[in-house]
């Protein structure tokens, strides 16, 4: 399926933002696992902007349009700053960089948690919805993200239906964090 602009754009728009709040979260919580998929994001956003780069130019052999695709290659640009500075951050938990001593202290305080895991074929979560498994109530956890495959589900909906192999991100205190990676392993 060919990809336009527009999906194309929204895309890069949304993983952007969240590889901002991802890379926050990897270098306020620490999280190597986090940082590697804000890392592996990045790569992402490039082959987007090369999608992008090659439908519009394309579209800027009409002269009437060629002014007016100018404003689009500012947006992909601004999204890649955002993603860069994204990745950035995250290297610096993947390089093991030492953080201000404040900032660390204020870290140690913090009962928040991130988590990244994977649905396993034997977890409870495959093939339930977020709703009907109202992980927020139950255990404190709010996904705010989910890969599935190559393709993500920003901010899903209680109507979102969990798939073996999904990759959730979710936020939430420490020890619910390590109840969603228990569950998403199948393990209790």
């Amino acid at each position: 399926m060919q990809e336009n602009v527009k999906d194309l754009l929204e895309e890069m728009k949304n993983l952007s933002s969240l590889m901002l709040d991802l890379s926050y979260s990897s270098v306020f919580f620490t999280s190597k696992d986090i940082a590697s998929e804000v890392v592996e994001l990045y790569d992402r956003i490039e082959s987007m902007e090369e999608k992008i780069t090659i439908h519009l130019l394309s579209a800027s052999r009409e002269p009437h349009l060629a002014k007016k695709l100018i404003s689009v290659l500012e947006v992909v640009e601004s999204a890649k700053r955002v993603a860069g500075a994204a990745r950035n951050m995250s290297q610096l938990v993947l390089d093991n960089k030492e953080l201000h001593p404040i900032i660390k202290e204020a870290l140690k305080e913090s009962d928040e948690g991130i988590a990244r895991t994977v649905i396993s074929g034997i977890s409870p979560l495959a093939n339930r919805t977020i709703g009907d498994l109202r992980l927020r109530t139950e255990t404190g956890i709010h996904i705010i993200a989910i890969r599935r495959g190559p393709k993500w589900i920003f901010n899903p909906r209680k109507e979102t239906r969990l798939a073996k192999n999904d990759i959730l991100i979710g936020i939430g205190p420490k020890a619910s964090c390590k109840k969603l990676r228990r569950m998403a392993e199948g393990r209790r």
